[in-house]
C-alpha cells in the first residue's frame, strides 16, 4: 500500500512541563551582577539578563523543521538568579509557561504530520473513497521538553552571543494516537487482495502499455453486485487511448499488437481478485507459459474473444488500486476491515507437468484453512525457441 499524506483534524494537545528544571549551574569567567549580593537570589527577567542581546534565538530542531524564539520573545519571563561569589551562576525559571507554549508551537506542527497507518475509508455522506492519513504523529516528550529549558537556562547563565541551537531527536520524541471517528472507523477498509508482477526486460512500448492499462482500472471502485470487465475498463486498445505496439501472441506465435503487454495486467489483476473474495466469471489462460507468474494462475484478454470478468458479491463497495513502480506492476484490492475481518483466500497452483497447472482457493477463517478450493487445470502449448521475447 502506498503512503497517502493529507492534513489530519484539528485537534492539538496542550503541552505542559511535567519536569522543570529547578535550577541550573555553570560556570563563567565574568564577575557579579553589579546590583547582586555575591550568594543571594534574586528576581529578574530574560529581557533584563539579556539585554545586550535581545535578538540572541533559541533555535530548536525537529525532524524537517526549525523554530526560533528571541529572548526579546521571553522578554517578560521571569528568571530567579543567583550569582556565587565563586563567579558560578544558579538559574530557575519559576513560570514556565511562555516555554509551554513554544513547546505547544512545536507540537501543533508535528500533530499535523502523521506519520504511516494511512487508510482507506468509504465516506457515505458523499459516496466516496478518502484517504486517512495516519493514526499516530510525534510528540516532543517530557525529556525534550527538559531539554529545551537546559538550552534557554544555558543562554541565560553564559554570557555568549552565539543562537543556541539544539536538536531534538527520536529519543526526544514520544508518539501519539489521533483520534478517528467512529464514522470513519465504521468504515476503514484493508488491503485483502494484492499481486505484484515483474515488467523488468520489456520494451518502453510493452511498459508504456501496462501503465496505460494500469491507470484505466486505478481507484475503480465496484459496487455491491456490480460486475466488471477488464475488455471494457482498458479502453480499445489504440493509439488515440495512448496504446502502443508491443509483442503479442497469435497463433501460437509472438507477434506485434496494438496494446501488447496488458495481458500483464489482466493477470495481475486475476490474482488480486481471486485473493480478495470476489467472484471470477471468466477467465482464460495464455495459449504459451508467460514470464511474469506461474503456470495456471495467468488470465489472457483479446477482443471480443477472451475477458477477464469478476463481480463484487460483497455487501459494500470495494476499491481497486493498480499502479507501476519501478520495474513493477501492483494491484492492490481493499475491502470493509470490519465486515472482511477473520477471512482470507489466496490463489495457488500445482504444475501437471511442464505445460499444464491446477488451480486452487485457500480459504482460510481465523489462519485456520477451512478449504481448498479446485479451480480447474490451465494446459499450454511450448513456446517456440524464437518466440521467446517479451508476450502479452
Amino acid at each position: 500500500m502506498r503512503v497517502f499524506r493529507n492534513a489530519i483534524g484539528d485537534k492539538r494537545k496542550r503541552t505542559v512541563f511535567t519536569v522543570i528544571l529547578a535550577s541550573l549551574l555553570l560556570v563563567w569567567n565574568g564577575g557579579l551582577t553589579a546590583h547582586a549580593e555575591a550568594g543571594v537570589p534574586y528576581v529578574t527577567n530574560v529581557a533584563a539578563l539579556k539585554a545586550d542581546l535581545p535578538g540572541q534565538k533559541l533555535v530548536v530542531k525537529v525532524k524537517d523543521h526549525t523554530f526560533e524564539r528571541t529572548m526579546a520573545d521571553f522578554g517578560s519571563m521571569e528568571v530567579v538568579v543567583q550569582d556565587n561569589a565563586d563567579g558560578t551562576r544558579l538559574c530557575h525559571i519559576p513560570d514556565t509557561a511562555a516555554l509551554d507554549a513554544f513547546v505547544e508551537e512545536i507540537n501543533n506542527v508535528l500533530a499535523s504530520e502523521p506519520e504511516g497507518d494511512a487508510f482507506y475509508y468509504y465516506d457515505v455522506e458523499t459516496d466516496t473513497f478518502l484517504t486517512w492519513p495516519g493514526v499516530s504523529f510525534a510528540q516532543i516528550s517530557d525529556a525534550g521538553k527538559e531539554q529545551i529549558c537546559y538550552k534557554l537556562l544555558e543562554m541565560l547563565a553564559f554570557p555568549g552571543a552565539e543562537d543556541a541551537i539544539i536538536e531534538i531527536g527520536e529519543s526526544f520524541l514520544q508518539v501519539e494516537n489521533a483520534e478517528v471517528p467512529e464514522e470513519v472507523v465504521i468504515n476503514k477498509y484493508s488491503l485483502e487482495g494484492s499481486c505484484t508482477t515483474s515488467f523488468r526486460g520489456s520494451s518502453s512500448n510493452r511498459i508504456k502499455n501496462i501503465q496505460v492499462a494500469a491507470s484505466n482500472i486505478n481507484q475503480m471502485v465496484l459496487y455491491p453486485g456490480q460486475e466488471a470487465s477488464m475488455n471494457t475498463a482498458f479502453r480499445p486498445r489504440t493509439s488515440a487511448n495512448g496504446y502502443r505496439q508491443a509483442g503479442t501472441y497469435v497463433g501460437g506465435k509472438v507477434v506485434p499488437g496494438m496494446g501488447g503487454g496488458i495481458c500483464q495486467v489482466s493477470s495481475t489483476v486475476y490474482n488480486a481478485v481471486m485473493n480478495s473474495g470476489l467472484t471470477v466469471l471468466e477467465r482464460h489462460p495464455h495459449s504459451m507459459p508467460v514470464h511474469y507468474l506461474p503456470l495456471g494462475m495467468d488470465a489472457a484478454i483479446s477482443g471480443g474473444s477472451k475477458d477477464l470478468r469478476f463481480r463484487n458479491d460483497y455487501p459494500f463497495p470495494v476499491l481497486i488500486e493498480a499502479y507501476t513502480e519501478g520495474k513493477n506492476l501492483t494491484v492492490n484490492i481493499y475491502t470493509n476491515e470490519l465486515l472482511t475481518a477473520g477471512t482470507s483466500y489466496r490463489l495457488h497452483a500445482v504444475r501437471k507437468g511442464s505445460l499444464a497447472a491446477n488451480a486452487y482457493l485457500e480459504i482460510s477463517s481465523d489462519g485456520a484453512v477451512v478449504e481448498d478450493r479446485f479451480l480447474g487445470t490451465s494446459r499450454y502449448s511450448p513456446m517456440l525457441p524464437d518466440n521467446e521475447e517479451e508476450e502479452d
